[in-house]
C-alpha cells in the first residue's frame, strides 16, 4: 500500500455554492439562541476593557412611534475594517477559534433570521463611530449598500456626528448592536422574534437569568427603563446572587469533581411565591439544570421541574427547591453547532441532560434537605397502610419478578442491574447437572412430596409507599388531575 501524503500535502476543502451555505447556515440556526449570542459578544468584550467600567446596558431605543432593543458594551471599539471583516461569517477580533470555545459566527448567525430588515452595528474607537447594516433582500444575507452624500452606494459609514448628536459619550471605546426586526414598524423590546415565537412580558430578563449562571467579577449589566417590568433602571443579578443568600444554601463536590448546587427559596408570608421574587425584575420559579462554563443547560421549572423532582429525591417542596449540577470546564462534553445543548464527546455523542445525574442528586442530598422537603409533605393524608398491605399480598401472589432482573428468551436470568454498574452478568452455567457435587447438592434439596406453594414474597422490591392528596394545588403540581396515581420510583 502506498504511503499517504503528509498533512500539508492535503488540498483543502472549498465551497462551491457559498451563498447556499452561508443561507442555509443562518436560518437552520434556533432564533431564541440570538439573545445569547449577542449577550456573549457583549460580556467577552467588556471583560477586557482597557480602562473605565465594565458594563452592558440594555436599552430601548425610540424610532418613530416605535422601539427598537439595543445592547450596549465598553470594550475595545473596531475601526471601520475591522467591523467589515467582522461581519463576515466564521470571523471574529480578538478571540481564540476553537469546538469549545468561539466558533466566529454565533451572534450574526443566530440574530439575522429575525432582522431580516436590519441588524445595526456601531462601534466607537479613539473618538470615531462606525456604521454598519446587516439584513437580507432577496434571499441574500450581507452588508446592506447604502447611499452615500453622493449617491454612491457603501457598507461602513462614519456616524461620529451623528452619535454625538444623539448623546452618545465618546471617550471611551464602545460597540453597540440594535435589532430593527423583520419590518421598520416593529417593537424588537416586546416582540423581538415578530411573533413567531410570541414572548411574554419580561422575556428579555428572563431569558438572561434562566441562561447565564455567573457573571465574571467586575461586570454589571443593567436595564434601562422599558427594558423590563418594573420602574427606573435595574441591575441584573443571577440566580446564585438573588435566591442563595435568601434561604438556605449548599454546594456539595463529588469524587469526580463534578459540583451539585442545593439551594431553598422559602415562601413570602402568606403567598407560594418564592422569597427572591421581591424587587426582581425575573420570574421567581425554582429550577433543575446542567452549568457548564457557567451557562446553564437542559433546564427544568415550573410545573416541568415539579414532576420530575421525585426522581431527584425531592418529593415534596420542589416549587422551593432548586438543584443545579455544575460539570467541570474538562469534563468529556461539547457544546453543539449552535449551542442549544450539550454532547457527549465520546461514544454515541448523545445529548447530555440532567436527568444522567438524577442518582448522584439525590445521594448527596445535604442532611437539611430532607427536613426541609418534609415539611411541605401532607399532614392529614389518612392511613394507606392497608393498602400497601392489600398491594404487597397481590405482588406476592401474583409472583411479580423485580424489574431489576434481565431474562433471556428462555425466560432465564441473563444480567442483574444494580445502579452505577449497570446490567453485570449471572453465570447460569455454573453447577449444572454434571457436576457431581452439585448432583447431591440437588438431592437434598429436593422438594419433598407433596409440598404446596408458600405465601412468601418472591418480589425483590416492596409495595410502594402511598401518599394522598387533597390539596388542590399540590394535585396540580404533580400533574394529577383527572388522574388515580403516579408512581417514583426511589422518590425518599
Amino acid at each position: 500500500m502506498e504511503k499517504l501524503s503528509n498533512p500539508g500535502e492535503v488540498a483543502a476543502l472549498r465551497v462551491a455554492d457559498e451563498a447556499f451555505l452561508v443561507a442555509s447556515t443562518i436560518e437552520r440556526c434556533p432564533k431564541t439562541m440570538m439573545i445569547r449570542e449577542l449577550f456573549m459578544n457583549a460580556l467577552e468584550a467588556a471583560i477586557v476593557a482597557s480602562s473605565g467600567p465594565r458594563s452592558i446596558e440594555i436599552r430601548a431605543l425610540n424610532f418613530g412611534s416605535t422601539q427598537k432593543l439595543s445592547i450596549w458594551n465598553t470594550g475595545p471599539g473596531m475601526s471601520s475594517e475591522e467591523l467589515h471583516r467582522v461581519c463576515d461569517i466564521a470571523s471574529s477580533i480578538g478571540k481564540d477559534k476553537g469546538l469549545d470555545n468561539n466558533f466566529g459566527m454565533g451572534a450574526k448567525v443566530a440574530s439575522l433570521p429575525s432582522n431580516r430588515y436590519g441588524l445595526r452595528y456601531r462601534s466607537n474607537k479613539n473618538g470615531v463611530v462606525s456604521e454598519v447594516v446587516l439584513g437580507e433582500r432577496g434571499g441574500v444575507y450581507g452588508r446592506l449598500r447604502r447611499p452615500n452624500g453622493e449617491g454612491q452606494l457603501e457598507e461602513v459609514f462614519d456616524v461620529t456626528d451623528a452619535a454625538r448628536a444623539e448623546g452618545a459619550d465618546l471617550r471611551c471605546d464602545w460597540t453597540e448592536v440594535v435589532l430593527f426586526g423583520n419590518r421598520s414598524d416593529q417593537n424588537t423590546v416586546k416582540d423581538p422574534y415578530d411573533g413567531n415565537p410570541s414572548v411574554p412580558g419580561q422575556w428579555l430578563a428572563d431569558y438572561l437569568y434562566y441562561r447565564f449562571y455567573r457573571l465574571p467579577e467586575g461586570l454589571s449589566v443593567r436595564f434601562l427603563p422599558g427594558t423590563h417590568k418594573l420602574d427606573g433602571s435595574r441591575y441584573f443579578r443571577t440566580i446564585p446572587d438573588r435566591a442563595f443568600p435568601l434561604g438556605r444554601s449548599q454546594s456539595v463536590v463529588n469524587d469526580s469533581g463534578l459540583i451539585i448546587h442545593y439551594f431553598y427559596d422559602p415562601p413570602m408570608a402568606g403567598t407560594s411565591h418564592n422569597r427572591s421574587v421581591s424587587g426582581a425584575i425575573t420570574s421567581d420559579v425554582s429550577t433543575c439544570a446542567l452549568v457548564h462554563k457557567d451557562e446553564l443547560y437542559d433546564l427544568k421549572r415550573s410545573r416541568q421541574w415539579t414532576l420530575d423532582a421525585p426522581l431527584y429525591g425531592i418529593p415534596f417542596g420542589a416549587k422551593h427547591i432548586s438543584v443545579h449540577v455544575e460539570l467541570p470546564s474538562d469534563y468529556p462534553v461539547r457544546p453543539e453547532a449552535y449551542r442549544q445543548f450539550l454532547r457527549y464527546r465520546e461514544a454515541d455523542q448523545r445529548q447530555v441532560e440532567i436527568r444522567d445525574f438524577s442518582d448522584l442528586v439525590r445521594e448527596h442530598r445535604p442532611a437539611w434537605l430532607p427536613e426541609i422537603i418534609n415539611s411541605f409533605a401532607p399532614t392529614d393524608t389518612g392511613s394507606t397502610d392497608e393498602i400497601r398491605d392489600e398491594l404487597q399480598k397481590l405482588l406476592n401472589s401474583l409472583r411479580v419478578k423485580s424489574p431489576n432482573l434481565a431474562l433471556d428468551q428462555s425466560g432465564k436470568v441473563q444480567a442483574a442491574f444494580s445502579p452505577g454498574r449497570g446490567f453485570q452478568e449471572v453465570d447460569s452455567d455454573r453447577g449444572k447437572a454434571g457436576d457431581s457435587k452439585r448432583h447431591d447438592l440437588d438431592d437434598l434439596l429436593a422438594v419433598p412430596q407433596g409440598a404446596k406453594r408458600a405465601t412468601v414474597s418472591l418480589n425483590a422490591d416492596r409495595a410502594p409507599e402511598i401518599t394522598l392528596l387533597h390539596d388542590e394545588e399540590q394535585i396540580e403540581e404533580k400533574g394529577l388531575k383527572g388522574k388515580a396515581a403516579k408512581f417514583y420510583r426511589d422518590a425518599a
